[in-house]
């Protein structure tokens, strides 16, 4: 019996695996933005290393709040009604930022937005992932990895152009991120429901009708065995294990991730290499380097599990190179940093990847965004931590902590990581009751249909 994993690719999931893009790609936009515009907030406010962590985490807060709101909300109402809706709310928000008139208000915004951010992806990825074929499917979600990144490199890009019209730039850069959610906002409407989420909710005929109109196809839908579980009773069930892997992995990536791109430019500068933003700009560019192999089919040729390991592994070999000296040469700076942003961005495919795949229609958007959230728990306190670190131990120490986080997800990935490539959605299984333990050594042994 076919089904919506089976369907051959059509316009339809072009178009909708074009507009899901648009998220991540203001995602990244909003969290970018602010690491360019940090140095000239901090001459214009005389923010303290505490401030300046304070400015990069608050948004990160935000998400682990959005996250688990937006997953709940949309397993509940369905894919539909917040994947407009919070978008109206980044076009608000960043425009509010061009006025705030002191530190608490910027604070209190970026919170605000990134509580947006972060209900968008379980939302987004819940959506494109319950429509498309399982061919598309790896190399769309860690294309909207790839999204992300070109959002975060645009921010860039813009801030650098900005800060060339004068020093008191921050409030046109922070304020910028209004014009890309603004022409998502238009795209994104009049798109429809979830079949999947339809036919879990019992409403077989009109998430036929969804497939009839939109996919031209003809399907027998049904609702998964699963139903609906609170956060507390995905907590406590057999679908602990996976959770714990996935947030575990993700967190691992997060931490040191955000921390270092946002602090790019502050980095560089404490490592003495000469015109720091525009270097920050071209390390952050190269970050595409690692992450389009992947959405472009690698991650189907290589597999999930092979990828993540090997990405851990670069990651540690570049924050190694990064904590080995005291003060390092600026092409050992260079190299290290590289090393680092292309391997950390080609793992970082896997975080949409492996949360939709590895849970059923009825809590995918939720687990999703519990990952999310404890991810973004842990790139909170890695980017409020490491300016308040280097300022008391300096960058070597913070590198070699960085480092051990790359190994710790090296032997986690090894231990843990299942293999997904190949799966279609219908055949993710309940998983047996020693999962609630943790261990996950029973995935990669799924057969592929």
């Amino acid at each position: 019996m076919r089904t919506l994993d089976d369907l051959p690719p059509t316009p339809f999931h072009a178009r909708l695996a074009a507009v899901a893009a648009g998220g991540p790609f203001c995602d990244g936009y909003i969290l970018g933005i602010v690491g360019i515009a940090l140095p000239s907030l901090v001459q214009d406010r005389h923010l303290s290393s505490g401030g300046i962590g304070l400015v990069g985490a608050s948004a990160l807060l935000g998400v682990l709040a959005g996250g688990t709101l937006g997953g709940v909300v949309a397993d509940r109402l369905g894919r539909k009604p917040l994947f407009t809706l919070n978008i109206a709310a980044f076009v608000v928000l960043s425009l509010l930022q061009a006025a705030c008139p002191d530190l608490a208000t910027l604070v209190l915004l970026r919170f605000l937005l990134g509580v947006a951010v972060g209900a968008d992806y379980p939302i987004a990825t819940a959506y494109v992932t319950e429509f498309m074929p399982r061919a598309w499917r790896g190399p769309i979600l860690s294309g909207l990895i790839l999204s992300w990144w070109v959002g975060y490199t645009a921010s860039y890009a813009v801030g650098y152009l900005l800060s060339l019209l004068g020093d008191d730039f921050w409030r046109a850069g922070l304020a910028s991120s209004a014009v890309p959610a603004l022409l998502l906002f238009l795209m994104r409407a009049g798109l429809p429901e979830s079949p999947r989420w339809l036919a879990q909710q019992g409403r077989i005929e009109e998430a036929r009708a969804v497939v009839r109109r939109h996919l031209r196809a003809d399907l027998s839908l049904g609702q998964e065995s699963q139903g609906a579980l609170s956060v507390m009773q995905i907590l406590r069930s057999r679908y602990r294990g996976p959770l714990l892997f996935v947030s575990a992995f993700w967190i691992l990536q997060s931490a040191p991730g955000f921390a270092i791109h946002t602090l790019q430019a502050q980095l560089l500068t404490q490592y003495h290499v000469p015109g720091a933003l525009l270097g920050s700009f071209i390390l952050t560019g190269l970050t595409v380097l690692g992450i389009l192999p992947v959405s472009l089919g690698l991650i189907n040729r290589v597999g999930r599990r092979p990828l993540l390991m090997s990405t851990f592994a670069v990651s540690l070999a570049g924050l190694l190179l990064l904590g080995a000296a005291p003060a390092p040469a600026e092409w050992a700076v260079f190299l290290g940093f590289t090393l680092y942003s292309v391997a950390e961005a080609a793992g970082s495919g896997l975080q949409f990847v492996y949360p939709n795949e590895l849970f059923p229609t009825a809590i995918r958007a939720t687990a999703m965004g519990l990952a999310c959230s404890f991810s973004r728990l842990g790139a909170a306190f890695g980017t409020f931590l490491l300016p308040v670190g280097y300022a008391r131990f300096g960058m070597q120490a913070m590198m070699l902590v960085a480092a051990s986080c790359m190994l710790l997800g090296l032997l986690i990935s090894w231990r843990w990581a299942p293999e997904t490539t190949g799966l279609r959605l219908d055949d993710t299984p309940r998983p047996p009751a020693h999962l609630a333990a943790g261990s996950l050594s029973d995935l990669p042994e799924r057969t592929t249909r």
